[in-house]
């Protein structure tokens, strides 16, 4: 009896053991930070027929597009079956050498329309760039770096203003090639002075205003090249905020000529001036006459 006792004795904990050690087998990949061996299980997406994995990735361009851009901006589609493609508008535009100028001219503004011009004349040195400018200015360096860049180009640039071209960005607007200015006829467009500030000391102040008087003088000596405005006329237009309906902008040299729309009745702008001096328009009611203009 005693034998038969110390067997099941040892047989309970040899059982102990074994589900201790079990235990202790399964607790083993948690301690070694929660890793145990895997099965080979196949987790990845079922492999599909080349030409089915093509046409799906065509469907999905266009909205991984929108997702990868903050600005929604409709496709243009190109091409049929197989060799189908999509292409976002803007750069649909640059293909038909077409930019937009839009915002606040900051130095990442103008990167991208300097980079645009560079391209587009790398592409063909004689054929016409269009520039649409919808702007209320910038800061005076990178309004200056468009400058330049559109008078280093051998292409003919045409620039064309809509919505509001006011401040520095009227500048833009006569910097285009003279015959090839235009303005929409409901475009507001504003001239003004640098302006800016300073703190700190009298010498500290002294050369910010310095630094000013260069900007304005150097934008005048811009404004007088592109529009043929004499001296006393642009210091006239820039002392305060002057703000043209195009017919203004026309008489003051900025553009070229308005773009009427279909219907409109045209009278030049010399009568226009007239009514105004005799009180009967002013110059808002002035484009309600109509105005001489172009088309594109």
């Amino acid at each position: 009896m005693a034998s038969a006792l110390a067997h099941r004795q040892a047989a309970g904990a040899a059982g102990c053991g074994s589900r201790a050690d079990a235990r202790l087998r399964a607790a083993a990949p948690a301690a070694c930070g929660g890793q145990r061996p895997a099965r080979a299980v196949h987790t990845g997406p079922v492999a599909r027929p080349q030409q089915q994995q093509g046409s799906h990735a065509r469907l999905l361009a266009p909205l991984q597009a929108r997702r990868r851009s903050p600005v929604i901006a409709p496709d243009i589609t190109s091409g049929m079956g197989d060799e189908q493609s999509f292409t976002d508008l803007f750069n649909y535009l640059l293909r038909q050498r077409i930019i937009f100028l839009s915002g606040y001219v900051n130095d990442k503004l103008a990167t991208q329309v300097v980079g645009s011009l560079l391209a587009l004349e790398a592409m063909d040195e004689e054929a016409e760039i269009r520039m649409y400018i919808n702007s209320p200015g910038g800061t005076p360096y990178s309004v200056l770096g468009v400058v330049d860049a559109m008078q280093a180009v051998k292409p003919p640039i045409q620039t064309v203003a809509l919505g509001a071209c006011y401040s520095y960005s009227s500048l833009l607007l006569a910097a285009g090639t003279k015959g090839r200015r235009f303005s929409m006829k409901n475009t507001r467009i504003m001239m003004t002075q640098p302006m800016g500030g300073s703190q700190g000391d009298i010498y500290a102040i002294a050369e910010t205003v310095k630094e000013l008087n260069a900007i304005y003088q150097l934008f005048a000596r811009y404004y007088m090249r592109c529009s043929g405005m004499s001296a006393d006329a642009v210091e006239a237009a820039t002392c305060r905020d002057t703000f043209m309906t195009p017919e203004l902008a026309v008489d003051a040299g900025l553009i070229d000529a308005v773009i009427p729309a279909p219907g409109d009745n045209v009278t030049p702008p010399a009568v226009v001036r007239q009514l105004e001096e005799l009180g009967f328009v002013d110059r808002l009611s002035a484009p309600l006459l109509g105005a001489s203009g172009a088309r594109l």
